[in-house]
Parts: C-alpha cells; sequence; structure tokens
C-alpha cells in the first residue's frame, strides 16, 4: 500500500498541526484511470501507532498532487477533489461530526480564512501536463488554444456558488502586451496552446499567483520549463500582473513578496505593478537546482527544501539571513528520478514549525515520513 501527502504548498496538517491528512493507493508507476480510486483519510499524531482513519475515496487524482486533499482554516473539515456523473467535484468531510458535503468544481487553492477556493480545469491540465490533472476530464478539449470560458474560478465554500476571474484568453491578452514585438510574434506563429496550473493565494487571501503554461500544439514534442510565465491577480479577477518568466514552485512569503526559481537559482520578487521585481538571491552556493522550498511557520529566514530528480534526494534548512545551512535528512530509492511517475518530497512544514512531513520512496514504495524540530 502506497501512502502520500497532496502538494508541498497546500494545507495537508490541520491548523493545530495534530493532523495530517493524505491519500492511500495500492498501485504505482502508471498512470490513473477515471476508475482507479485512491482512499482519502488522515492521521492523529497524538494517537498511538498514528492509526490511518479513511474518510472516503477520490477518482479525480494524480500522482504528483494526489486529489488535493487539505484541512480547511481553523477547522476539523477536509476538502478533496472527486468525479461524480463524470464531472470534477470537492467532497468536504467534518472529521467531528462526519457530515459530509459536496461543491461544483474542484479545489486548488484556498483562501486562508476559508471563505472562497480557486478552482482550475484539471482536465485540460492533464491533457498538457499528464501527471498534474485528471484523466478524461469533462472540458479537456483543445479545439480552442486561449478559451474565453476557460481560466480560474472563484469557489465560495459556503454556497458553492462560482464564477470566472480570469480567462486563458485575457491572460494571453495581457501576456503579449508585456512581450516584445518578436516574441509575440513568436508566440503568433507557433500557436502556442494555453493552460493554467499552480493557483496560490496571499495569505491575505486579497491575491493570487497563476502559472500561464504554453506548449506547441504537437504534442510529440516535449514541453520545457521555459515556456511559462508566473502572474499575479486580485482574487476578485482585477490588477493583473507579471511576476516573472521561465519561473518554477512559486509560492507566497508575505502579502507583497514571494520566492521562486528560476533559470539559475531561487530568488525573492516583489509583486509590483505591472512586472514582478527581484530583490535577492537565495543561497546561491547551495542551490544550484530547481527545488520545492517552504519557509518554516514562526521564523522570519529560516526555510526547509528538497532536492528532486535525483535517486538519493536530500532535505536541507537554511537560514536565508546568514546563508547557513544543515541537510537534515535523505532519502534513497527515488526511482525514477524524473517523469510522470517520479516520486519528490514535496516537504510540508506544520503551521506551528516544529514538524515537516515528506513522501518518499526510501522503504521501497511510497510513505510518509515525519520529521520533527
Amino acid at each position: 500500500m502506497n501512502i502520500s501527502h497532496a502538494y508541498y504548498d497546500i494545507p495537508v496538517f490541520d491548523s493545530t498541526s495534530r493532523y495530517i491528512t493524505g491519500h492511500q493507493v495500492r498501485f504505482a508507476e502508471r498512470q490513473p484511470t477515471p476508475e482507479d480510486a485512491l482512499q482519502i483519510g488522515y492521521i492523529d499524531l497524538e494517537s498511538d501507532g498514528h492509526p490511518w482513519s479513511p474518510i472516503g475515496e477520490s477518482r479525480a487524482w494524480s500522482w504528483q498532487q494526489g486529489a488535493m486533499s487539505q484541512w480547511l482554516p481553523n477547522s476539523r473539515t477536509i476538502v478533496w477533489n472527486d468525479r461524480e456523473d463524470a464531472r470534477f467535484i470537492t467532497r468536504m468531510f467534518d472529521v467531528e461530526s462526519g457530515t459530509t458535503g459536496v461543491l461544483p468544481r474542484p479545489v486548488y487553492a484556498v483562501d486562508p480564512t476559508g471563505r472562497f477556493a480557486l478552482s482550475l480545469n484539471m482536465g485540460r491540465l492533464d491533457r498538457l501536463r499528464p501527471g498534474y490533472g485528471y484523466a478524461d476530464g469533462p472540458e479537456n478539449r483543445l479545439d480552442n488554444r486561449k478559451p474565453k470560458e476557460d481560466g480560474v474560478w472563484r469557489m465560495d465554500l459556503d454556497s458553492g456558488d462560482y464564477k470566472l476571474i480570469l480567462s486563458l484568453d485575457e491572460a494571453v491578452r495581457f501576456l503579449n502586451s508585456r512581450l516584445s514585438t518578436r516574441s509575440r510574434l513568436g508566440h503568433l506563429l507557433r500557436r502556442y496552446i494555453y493552460w493554467f496550473n499552480h493557483a496560490k493565494i496571499s495569505p491575505d487571501g486579497k491575491r493570487f499567483t497563476i502559472k500561464l503554461r504554453y506548449r506547441l500544439p504537437d504534442m510529440n514534442k516535449d514541453w520545457r520549463g521555459w515556456m511559462g510565465v508566473s502572474l499575479t491577480c486580485g482574487t476578485d479577477g482585477e490588477d493583473l500582473r507579471l511576476l516573472a518568466d521561465a519561473t518554477s514552485h512559486v509560492i507566497w512569503l508575505d502579502t507583497q513578496r514571494l520566492y521562486l526559481w528560476r533559470r539559475d537559482g531561487v530568488y525573492l520578487y516583489s509583486d509590483d505593478s505591472p512586472e514582478g521585481r527581484p530583490e535577492q538571491r537565495f543561497a546561491p552556493t547551495l542551490i544550484d537546482r530547481d527545488v520545492h522550498i517552504r519557509r518554516l511557520p514562526g521564523t522570519q529566514d529560516q526555510f526547509v527544501f528538497d532536492t528532486p530528480y535525483r535517486e538519493e534526494v536530500d532535505l536541507y534548512v537554511f537560514d536565508a539571513s546568514d546563508e547557513r545551512h544543515q541537510k537534515i535528512a535523505s532519502f534513497e530509492n527515488h526511482r525514477p528520478r524524473r517523469g510522470l511517475h517520479r516520486c519528490d518530497l514535496h516537504p510540508c512544514p506544520s503551521p506551528d514549525g516544529r514538524k515537516i512531513v515528506v513522501t518518499s520512496l526510501h522503504d521501497g514504495g511510497r510513505q510518509m515520513y515525519l520529521l520533527t524540530r
């Protein structure tokens, strides 16, 4: 049995740091189909033996992000994505009362106050970047390169009401306004197909960042990491900005700044208008490849990051104020190193900053490991 947590930037710990949500699946190293169910559950870190408590299933998941199971802020409610009547939906489960609920679109990122969530087209994502979206989605057609009716939706978590706040067409038109004439012509002649991935909401819930990615219509041509940009936008759909191009693993540091991988290192960027402004580079002598990086809660300058895409993956803590760093763990057997079925550590710190959970192949299958500080 393989047990994992979801992506590195979502709240897999509850707000008390006592519970972790994750998922179990019985196979590995093939792409999931709509018939393949994984089990959603949680672990109580204060119970003897850390027992697994199942709460439901999902038929809408990926190897890299699972079903996006996560805790709503300051609650005992877990939300995750599922498939119902050929549609992608959100399921909700209150651990204390046992009550359940359903929302009409899949959840991606949750507002830190728990008022709303952002939703993306997970079918289109699967077609264009396999390993992150969900198989055979109802919105996975590619006949439109930048549809006006597709993009980022804002969904109310109480009522389930939702509306499109940023379309792909609007995002591409904005990007073209920021490109040089030569680059804009290149996009037009190559007839790129566009999609969204990796929505993340700022700590105050007022803005979000999103990856706008593109690739050639010939799906046999490889997608490259530089083929995309990071945007920021108000959660009301207003004040669209270009953060930077060729970015990866973007995450908010505070309400004004974000840190990200770009080309040759991890950088801190200011969310300025109309374009982001680089402020500093993190650990240039230590970080020379793309990483999953998170600031440790309760600190100003301490971060945890992994070293993905290798057979032996290390976990580091470093202090950005003085560049001091420490390797705190190593995990072996990460084969394959790359591709759809790789297993990244995706380090997630707990809200109290005293625990870090990772998923690793160290013991031969996907398992969650807990480190305490």
